[in-house]
């Protein structure tokens, strides 16, 4: 079984902006989250030891999603400058482990990320680990085929997320979430989801009724609000579904990733064989990462 890593750029970025110091080089280059970056990259490198990495990354702009909705994600501060370069200067730090990048206008990366498991669900011989610091991510697990690799707290405390995991957390599997969201919505992309249902709500229509489209067929259903009460839902909850139902279903759609991206995915060299550790090395002395370095 041979192993491939994809690395949500973004994610681990933003996450080590905000989990480390301020650090920059001599030069007065901000360098923090790619510090953080480097060092989620060795441990993924020394834990899981992958035959194979990919970066996906996000584009400036606006994607499919803020067309269907403009309010998507508007609530989020301006991108930090010092975290925009950051970003920018980590695709040479991809270049220099020979890491090919994968993005595309008008989708995030979790869209490549998507796509690129379900180009490779059919081979049998491939495990999947998706590396991220953000859960929307969990959606893709598959059984022990796809698992998410996730930042629990700053950069050093991960989980290794498998099916039996997410169940574990959420109380039903991976590809309920999207449903879960469009239920409860999703503040940090302002997804409204249905007003006034919350993470218990959505949770006990879900374990209860399936994905939203179960919710409905069992509301719509003759006896089905005797139903929902038995489950211990009360009539304003049945009130709130049936006047929130086009708001559940488009907030799942812009919870969904995308599994069809345009882009054209090939399995890159093994990364041991394609690693240049002289490049490696002269970048992070350029970065002053004395310590890796």
């Amino acid at each position: 079984m041979k192993r491939l890593v994809l690395l949500d750029s973004h994610a681990i970025l933003h996450r080590a902006y905000h989990a480390l110091p301020e650090f920059s080089s001599k030069k007065g280059e901000p360098t923090g989250a790619l510090y953080g970056l480097v060092a989620m990259l060795l441990k993924i490198i020394e834990e899981l030891e992958p035959d194979y990495i990919v970066a996906t990354f996000d584009l400036p702009g606006a994607t499919y999603r803020h067309e269907a909705y403009k309010q998507y994600k508007a609530q989020r501060k301006e991108l930090d400058s010092d975290l925009a370069i950051q970003i920018n200067r980590s695709r040479d730090i991809f270049k220099a482990f020979n890491i090919p990048i994968y993005d595309k206008a008008g989708f995030e990366a979790d869209d490549m990320l998507g796509t690129i498991v379900e180009k490779l669900k059919g081979d049998p011989d491939m495990e999947v680990v998706v590396a991220s610091g953000d859960m929307d991510t969990l959606q893709l697990v598959d059984k022990k085929k796809v698992l998410v690799y996730t930042l629990k707290k700053g950069i050093k405390d991960t989980i290794l997320y498998d099916e039996k995991a997410v169940k574990e957390r959420f109380g039903f599997g991976p590809k309920l979430l999207p449903d879960y969201k469009g239920l409860r919505g999703d503040p940090s992309d302002n997804i409204i989801g249905i007003a006034g249902i919350g993470e218990k709500t959505a949770t006990t229509l879900i374990t209860e009724f399936g994905g939203i489209d179960g919710i409905y067929k069992a509301l719509e259903k003759k006896g089905g609000e005797e139903k929902f009460k038995k489950a211990g839902l009360s009539p304003r909850i049945v009130e709130l579904l049936k006047n929130g139902k086009e708001e559940a279903e488009f907030s799942k759609m812009l919870a969904t990733i995308r599994r069809d991206a345009p882009i054209d995915f090939k399995l890159p060299e093994e990364f041991k064989k394609g690693i240049e550790i002289e490049n490696a090395i002269a970048l992070f002395n350029e970065l002053d990462f004395l310590t890796l370095g």
